[in-house]
């Protein structure tokens, strides 16, 4: 359940200004990334297009204490594949 009392608006804003970042507002959401990723096929908990979802939504305190944001390979199979050009591996950086 999601605590809206906890949701950080400018969490988004805070990542986009980080190199590369600045396009995690183009993410839509069509999973992607999630689909061509190595370490989804790994470990079928990984989900970048969550992680996404999560900043986008502020959840700060969720995604920053997450052991997922530590798994990505820095492949860029989600950047390449995007359809947005979100620089998924950026942000992941970033986080």
């Amino acid at each position: 359940m999601i605590d809206s009392k906890k949701l950080d608006p400018n969490f988004k804003f805070e990542v986009a200004k980080e190199m590369g970042s600045d396009g995690i507002t183009r993410c839509f959401a069509c999973g992607t990334c999630t689909a061509g990723c190595p370490v989804r096929d790994i470990d079928e908990k990984y989900n970048p297009r969550k992680i996404i979802r999560m900043v986008i939504l502020g959840m700060r305190e969720e995604v920053l204490t997450s052991d997922y944001i530590w798994l990505c390979s820095t492949c860029y199979t989600c950047y390449d594949r995007c359809p947005q050009g979100v620089h998924l591996t950026s942000i992941m950086m970033a986080l």
